[in-house]
Formats: structure tokens, sequence, C-alpha cells
């Protein structure tokens, strides 16, 4: 059973903790991301750029994690 939660993050060369945080904080941005783009939707004049940035950011952050 302890390799159905540590396999993953430790072929990604995080710990269980490490990789909850961050899987958290990707959580977070999505769902930044999803109302962003919900108000875009009805409004295209507000956060014309905020989709890509999110996007942007998130794969910065992956390819830091990344096991060297």
């Amino acid at each position: 059973m302890t390799n159905l939660f540590l396999d993953h993050p430790h072929s990604v060369c995080l710990t269980y903790y490490d990789h909850f945080k961050l899987s958290m904080k990707f959580s977070y941005k999505f769902g930044i991301a999803s109302l962003k783009a919900f108000i875009h939707a009805i409004f295209p004049f507000m956060f014309i750029k905020s989709t890509t940035q999110i996007v942007s950011d998130i794969e910065n952050q992956l390819k830091t994690n990344k096991c060297d």
C-alpha cells in the first residue's frame, strides 16, 4: 500500500509531503485560472493574458522540480 503513495512522488524526485504541497499549489493556481477564464469568456477585455501567464508559471515550476 505504501508504494501507491510514494512511487510517483519519488519518480519525480519529491517526498510525499513536497509532492502534496506542489500539487496543492497547482490546484490553487488552476482554480484561479478557471475563474479568470470564466470571467474572460463573459468580459473578453478582462484577464487577456492570465491563462497564458498561469500556464507558463506552472510549466516553469514543473521544469524546476524535475529530476536531474
